[in-house]
């Protein structure tokens, strides 16, 4: 797709407010889009779109972890969440590695925080 087609498709979805559409198109050609010339050709929305996706890549950790890594994430906090601690104690003791890194303690529900929090007091 040629970059003029592409910046028009941007513009068109975030004028629909198919923000969605505008945010995976925006990634999945972000060296495209993100050069100063052709960002230039964007609406407001959707030059807004790109700084937002910017910000969120430089600041959230989420975007640092793996895929398995976000899955185990995830599965802890669906044990404590399903007052399941036997199996989230057995996820932490797996993955202690995993649940002793900062930037993980932040994507954490509250109960899953102060199960590991005990989990780590213990050891």
């Amino acid at each position: 797709m040629k970059i003029e087609a592409l910046i028009h498709h941007i513009n068109q979805c975030c004028t629909n407010n198919n923000l969605s559409k505008a945010r995976s198109i925006i990634e999945h050609n972000w060296s495209l889009v993100t050069e100063s010339k052709n960002c230039l050709l964007l609406n407001f929305i959707a030059q807004d779109l790109v700084k937002i996706i910017k910000n969120e890549y430089q600041n959230a950790p989420f975007n640092r972890l793996n895929l398995n890594e976000k899955q185990i994430l995830n599965q802890m906090n669906q044990f404590v969440r399903d007052l399941r601690y036997f199996q989230a104690k057995q996820t932490y003791i797996k993955h202690k590695d995993l649940f002793n890194r900062s930037e993980i303690y932040n994507l954490l529900t509250a109960d899953a925080k102060i199960l590991c929090d005990s989990l780590i007091s213990n050891d």
